[in-house]
């Protein structure tokens, strides 16, 4: 019986306004400060979050250093980018909509959480969980990120689905043994979940209510 969900955050809940491409230049370009272009060859095609703890292994006493600017250089380009960004229309109907029926409700984000206070200012009243990357030490799609979500609901596996618009969500809830749900309202294709093995693919969050 599912008894809970939890969603991803950008382009699942809300419009997706992030270039990630963009992001990973610029997080590179804080770790030339600390590293040679050679030393960052290794990281090429791994998210940012990835990159920036994998440096910091390599850097000694320099490590919190180089962490606290690269993060917070992070969190301000995901600030920025946030300027643009709005929930759908129906993100807010739909979380009460769970709430009213009795689903524990919970948000898994790689995000800053300031990021989800701009955007969603009124996000506890609808929410009971949020976990972001600060949260733990290894984010989705390792299964730390969504097994302290699924602690702090007091839920297990089984009995909730992730629901996100990337396939990192979809790996991140099968690497704990959760159901999981593809939304096609971000950028990714419906080819690209099925090659995920996502449980179920919905055009939107709307579908959820549906699968439970």
């Amino acid at each position: 019986m599912i008894r809970g969900v939890i969603f991803d955050f950008d382009g699942t809940l809300t419009e997706l306004t992030l270039d990630f491409g963009h992001l990973k230049t610029e997080i590179e370009k804080v770790a030339l400060k600390y590293v040679s272009e050679e030393e960052i060859k290794p990281f090429e095609g791994q998210f940012v979050i990835e990159t920036v703890y994998g440096l910091e292994k390599m850097l000694g006493e320099q490590a919190e250093a180089f962490k606290v600017e690269a993060f917070g250089r992070l969190r301000q380009l995901e600030l920025d980018a946030s300027k643009e960004k709005d929930l759908y229309p129906y993100t807010r109907g739909i979380l009460q909509r769970l709430r009213d029926s009795g689903i524990k409700v919970g948000i898994l984000t790689r995000s800053h959480v300031d990021v989800l206070n701009h955007v969603f200012p009124d996000i506890r009243q609808y929410v009971q969980v949020i976990v972001t990357r600060h949260d733990v030490r290894q984010v989705k799609p390792h299964p730390d990120h969504a097994t302290e979500a699924l602690r702090l609901l007091g839920l297990r596996p089984e009995e909730a689905i992730l629901v996100g618009d990337h396939p990192t969500d979809i790996l991140g809830g099968q690497a704990v043994g959760m159901k999981t749900a593809g939304v096609l309202a971000g950028r990714t294709p419906r080819e690209a979940f099925e090659e995920a093995g996502a449980t179920y693919i919905i055009e939107d969050v709307r579908g959820v209510p549906d699968l439970l």
